[in-house]
């Protein structure tokens, strides 16, 4: 069964709880919610090969690439773990670790911590607790650089772990609060033990989520791809369209890229480019954001960690291409409105004259310009919602 999100109001890190802002040298961003296009500022939209067949072109108005590999000036630098929250540490309180980065201005414009909490119950025995304490940047301590500069590289960790009375989380969410349609990965692995999910996401409410959830207590070839709801809220059956339990993948243990193709009426999910698993039941209808978390309340889901043990989900970067159901601008495009009020705003047309592919490029996290076609702009019409495009062929995809 899914833990959901909703069960209790969401509540942003209060800023009391933070060390003042700083700016930091290693997390940055260009998102000023106006024209967010990392790393190309001459894409006009952004085209991938999706789709039942895995190669029909799919199209997108904005790119964020998100990198967590760089953030140490030197061996050694991350490569201590912050201590496990204790006992006492029941309230999500805590101080941010690494806060020159993750209460800096520039995270803050892109990422909130989350420290809401939820009670126990009959369903879910064990309350759960999410700190920003559980949020972190690890380090690698072996020899391989990453292109670095020479320095091992790094990643964001979100942990979980039981203590004797509840269990303390780890979530973040992306602050574009209204995404409409979109393609985001992750590279990432989880570690650690059984009893736990490691989750990433799209959210608006518990009808319109769109998961990957990879449980401690599956064997480490296994990957469950859903879309709620996944249980019938008047039977209490699951819903066995909902959900796509995929064995024989790539370990989850190790650094794989992991997808979430969430178009009008399809939901595709793939494993280092290669698709995985697919469905046409309950496909978010909703403008949402992107989520992550490490979690257990010692549901039969997630199952029941033993006390003192932990588990993470460790990411190297997260990149996403998608369009808006309105306006772009402000962080979040608002606010956290589940119901979307003054979210369905149409944008003018617009010509897209400078088409990026995404895939196949010789850097992650830099798209390459694969057609400048001044003729087919008037063709390409966008929109906040959809990018429809008509008279394909007069433009060179280059995929």
């Amino acid at each position: 069964m899914v833990f959901k999100h909703s069960q209790q109001n969401s509540i942003l890190l209060a800023t009391s709880i933070l060390l003042s802002p700083v700016f930091s040298a290693g997390y940055s961003t260009t998102n000023n919610f106006v024209d967010p296009k990392d790393n190309n500022k001459d894409c006009d939209c952004y085209v991938l090969s999706s789709g039942q067949d895995s190669q029909t072109p799919q199209y997108f108005q904005y790119y964020r690439f998100y990198d967590f590999r760089g953030f140490a000036d030197k061996p050694g630098q991350y490569v201590d773990t912050p201590p496990l929250v204790n006992d006492t540490q029941d309230a999500g309180s805590e101080p941010v670790w690494n806060a020159e980065i993750l209460n800096s201005t520039s995270w803050n414009t892109d990422w909130s911590i989350q420290n809401w909490s939820k009670p126990a119950t009959e369903e879910f025995p064990v309350r759960m607790v999410n700190s920003p304490a559980n949020i972190f940047i690890s380090q690698s301590d072996d020899d391989d650089s990453n292109n670095n500069g020479g320095n091992p590289f790094t990643w964001l960790t979100l942990r979980t772990s039981r203590l004797d009375d509840f269990q303390s989380a780890g979530e973040i969410e992306n602050n574009q609060q209204n995404v409409k349609h979109c393609s985001m990965r992750m590279y990432a692995r989880v570690t650690g033990s059984k009893g736990a999910v490691a989750g990433f996401f799209t959210f608006f409410d518990d009808d319109n989520e769109s998961d990957i959830e990879i449980l401690t207590n599956d064997p480490t070839d296994t990957v469950r791809y859903t879309n709620q709801p996944a249980v019938n809220k008047k039977s209490g059956d699951e819903i066995a369209a909902a959900s796509k339990e995929v064995a024989s993948l790539p370990p989850w243990d190790e650094w794989q890229t992991h997808r979430i193709d969430w178009l009008d009426k399809n939901s595709y999910w793939f494993l280092n480019g290669k698709q995985v698993a697919a469905n046409t039941y309950s496909v978010p209808r909703k403008p949402s954001y992107v989520v992550m978390n490490m979690w257990s309340d010692g549901g039969s889901w997630s199952g029941n960690m033993s006390k003192g043990d932990s588990a993470e989900l460790q990411i190297q970067w997260i990149e996403m291409t998608f369009n808006t159901s309105g306006p772009v601008g402000g962080p979040g495009g608002g606010t956290h409105d589940k119901r979307g009020k003054g979210l369905m705003e149409k944008r003018k047309a617009k010509g897209c004259e400078t088409v990026c592919k995404i895939d196949g490029v010789k850097e992650t996290g830099h798209p390459e310009v694969v057609s400048v076609n001044k003729s087919s702009a008037s063709e390409l019409a966008v929109s906040w919602g959809l990018l429809i495009v008509v008279g394909l062929a007069s433009v060179a995809m280059g995929l």
